[in-house]
């Protein structure tokens, strides 16, 4: 038996039992876990009950039969560090919040270590706990997410000819943005203004979708650039600026997933998206 500690958050859960819960941790080191938490939410005279709740952040130590195995791990120790309680002050926060938990839950592999992604994911959670628009540290957790996975469209240049300008359309399918002359041959397609594609555009060249504080044992929060917030500020405007680019990348998503996340008309009604 392989005995793993790590730092986690939990990506989702559910109650197995009276006394027990399935969790999904997303884990620095050693990427997404499922472990079975059993009697963690049975109380003694001695411990009160704990359990898990989304998007808890603290310490974990599991044991498997190996890495990358099939069949659920057994969590042995849970140590809440880090209660993000501005997360639950907001609806919108918490349901960006679990957003960005659900597409990491989705989208990436067990016991496949992303290191980056855990910080991008963790720094979300701190921006969003603190946030009175939520859209932009979503948009960026949506970005790291894509980048680090290996599955970023191309946004500098048509897929079909190259060209930079006169980009009217996206395809997730083949992997980028369509110019005018090429959409026409493409069937599966979604229509991109040129804000959007600014903005995109903008975001990627920034470094704002790598420059994550790391999250660290002994620190409570991570450390965020002075020129990182400037150009954040500069970026962000107005709740609207960040719109466009949620949906496409949302599309995005939602074709890799196979199927529309339960919290993205939450964050952005598709009327409002229709009137971009």
């Amino acid at each position: 038996m392989l005995s793993v500690s790590d730092r986690a958050i939990v990506l989702t859960r559910l109650d197995y039992s009276e006394t027990s819960q399935i969790v999904v941790f997303m884990t620095r080191d050693h990427g997404k876990i499922r472990a079975i938490a059993k009697g963690i939410k049975r109380g003694t005279k001695t411990r009160f009950v704990t359990g898990t709740d989304l998007l808890d952040v603290g310490e974990i130590v599991v044991v498997t039969r190996e890495e990358r195995s099939a069949v659920l791990a057994t969590l042995t120790e849970w140590k809440h560090t880090r209660s993000l309680l501005g997360l639950r002050e907001k609806l919108t926060r918490i349901h960006a919040g679990q957003y960005c938990a659900e597409i990491t839950a989705a989208l990436t592999e067990d016991w496949d270590p992303h290191a980056e992604l855990f910080d991008a994911l963790f720094g979300a959670l701190v921006e969003l706990a603190d946030a009175d628009e939520v859209i932009g540290a979503v948009v960026r957790y949506q970005a790291a997410l894509l980048e680090s996975i290996g599955s970023m469209p191309r946004f500098d240049g048509c897929i079909g000819c190259g060209r930079a300008d006169e980009i009217t359309h996206f395809s997730s399918h083949e992997g980028g943005v369509i110019c005018r002359h090429c959409e026409p041959g493409r069937i599966e397609k979604r229509g991109l203004s040129r804000a959007t594609l600014d903005v995109l555009r903008a975001l990627l060249q920034s470094g704002l979708v790598r420059e994550r504080g790391p999250y660290a044992r002994t620190d409570s929060e991570p450390q965020a650039s002075g020129c990182a917030n400037e150009r954040t500020r500069a970026l962000s405007g107005s709740l609207n600026v960040y719109v466009g680019p949620f949906d496409i990348l949302d599309y995005h998503l939602t074709q890799m997933m196979g199927r529309p996340s339960v919290l993205s008309e939450k964050l952005v009604p598709s009327t409002t998206r229709r009137t971009l």
